[in-house]
């Protein structure tokens, strides 16, 4: 058997696996004002309940489900929930100091939006239009979308067709909108946690296939979205329905777990490397005993 950490580092699971980054400015407005939209009403009536945020199932915020927060006001919270903002959305892209949203940064710095505002900025930006809109199919797009808002990937072709339908009908925006603003959002992330994929802390009645196409598009440390190709990588699976197999690295390593005392750090435990070089000296002199003694007989007849 596979262990865990055998295949989180085969595919680079490790960033996945880290706690959640979270920040809240001090100068963040009062929510005592009125709500000025449903998604903002539905959130207050989530945060009255004061349940613990985490993964379960999304499709009854504000009547049995919702999230407390604690996230960190420190300097330090702030520029590591902007890199990691930048890290999740953007697809592991590298980015230029002139591709950052300035304006966006200062807003966050001064409380005018949260780190969710922030990360819906960064979905509308010109940088993520032209990297994961413009250059890619409408399955690719959704697909993305998905990964960097939700933190994981399409439940199933409905899932994919609903959005390029919403997509179609009201542009790109309408579906950053809809993500950020659902209720699954709400309850997983809040207003002040960065996204994150969720393979390895999925919500509550997550299939198999999910993990399974987590690890088919999270692909290791120096891969990025833009550069993977335009067209979606889970579509015959999605169209099937069939769970992706986990395709590991060709350069990967895999440790095995509950065989310790055979396998060490991946590698033959050194009691069974001696066994296997007395048996091979052992089965090389036998050989050479038999082809010797053959040899004899002919010579001799």
């Amino acid at each position: 058997m596979l262990s865990s950490t055998s295949v989180i580092t085969s595919f680079g699971g490790e960033r996945e696996t880290k706690p959640s980054i979270s920040f809240k400015s001090g100068q963040t407005k009062s929510s005592k004002s009125a709500a000025l939209s449903n998604s903002e009403f539905q959130r207050r009536q989530c945060e009255g309940m004061k349940l613990a945020i985490g993964p379960r199932l999304h499709d009854q915020c504000g009547t049995k489900v919702t999230f407390e927060e604690f996230p960190d006001i420190s300097q330090e919270s702030l520029e590591n929930a902007i890199s990691a903002a930048y890290q999740h959305v953007y697809g592991n892209a590298h980015v230029m100091d002139n591709e950052r949203s300035a304006s966006l940064e200062a807003e966050l710095k001064d409380g005018r939006i949260s780190i969710q505002g922030f990360v819906r900025g960064l979905a509308k930006s010109d940088f993520y239009k032209k990297n994961f809109y413009d250059k890619c199919s409408p399955e690719r797009t959704i697909e993305l979308d998905l990964k960097h808002i939700l933190g994981r990937t399409p439940h199933d072709q409905r899932e994919i067709t609903k959005y390029i339908e919403i997509q179609a009908a009201n542009g790109h925006q309408a579906v950053i909108d809809s993500m950020v603003d659902s209720a699954e959002y709400s309850e997983t992330f809040g207003r002040h946690t960065v996204p994150y994929m969720r393979s390895w802390r999925s919500q509550a009645g997550s299939a198999q296939s999910a993990f399974n196409r987590t690890a088919a598009i999270c692909l290791g440390y120096a891969y990025s979205d833009k550069a993977i190709g335009i067209n979606s990588k889970l579509s015959q699976g999605l169209k099937t329905g069939k769970a992706e197999s986990i395709a590991f690295p060709h350069a990967s390593t895999l440790n095995f777990s509950g065989a310790n005392m055979i396998l060490k750090r991946g590698k033959p435990a050194a009691w069974i490397r001696k066994s296997a070089t007395v048996l091979t000296i052992a089965g090389t002199i036998e050989i050479t005993r038999i082809i010797l003694t053959i040899a004899y007989n002919a010579f001799s007849s």
